[in-house]
């Protein structure tokens, strides 16, 4: 399969069997991402591996864990706040990323879009093993509690929770932005 067909037909899954993802699988995968990334210095960020049953049932009540606190929760079925946490424990692997923060802003971009890129490559490289993933930022999961439950610390940026697994249907892809609807032009005698 050629790069640019991987791309075009890779596909965010958010429906996964129960075939468990091999730990050593996501760290092939990974170490090629790095790899094929080829930053010039170490990659100053790192993951979080969540990928046996009780650390995926921990990483679902961390990722609720504030919002159980809120008052209005308090409003909805428990049925269905434990349907929530049992969905996210369902999934067979998860990987927390967190970059280094750094005082330097443009180190830590440069951390940052480390990692969003690395993490890129791995959906690539795994797509291509037909291992499925989605990458969630949910920023109803951003908040101190779940950082602490975790283990993120103070000198960490969240960069996402790539949601892993098999998969038995690909879902259909969405209409892409033509890329003139991105293009502006720059000109000299604009003002």
């Amino acid at each position: 399969m050629s790069l640019a067909q991987l791309i075009r037909e890779r596909r965010s899954i958010r429906r996964f069997n129960r075939q468990p993802v091999a730990q050593e699988l996501v760290v092939e995968l990974l170490q090629r991402a790095v790899r094929l990334y080829g930053a010039d210095e170490e990659p100053r960020w790192r993951c979080i591996y969540a990928g046996t049953e009780e650390a995926r049932r921990r990483l679902a009540d961390s990722m609720i864990a504030k919002t159980r606190q809120s008052r209005l929760v308090k409003l909805i079925p428990n049925k269905m706040v434990e349907s929530f946490i049992q969905k996210f424990a369902d999934i067979p692997a998860s990987l927390i990323v967190v970059a280094d923060a750094d005082p330097d802003r443009r180190r830590q971009e440069e951390n940052y879009a480390s990692a969003c890129g690395t993490l890129q490559l791995l959906q690539l490289l795994g797509w291509e093993r037909g291992l499925g993933m989605a990458w969630d930022t949910e920023r109803l999961i951003q908040n101190e509690l779940f950082f602490e439950n975790v283990g993120i610390g103070a000198s960490e940026q969240f960069v996402g929770i790539m949601h892993m697994g098999y998969f038995d249907k690909t879902p259909r892809g969405r209409g892409r932005t033509p890329a003139e609807k991105k293009w502006t032009v720059f000109r000299a005698d604009a003002r």
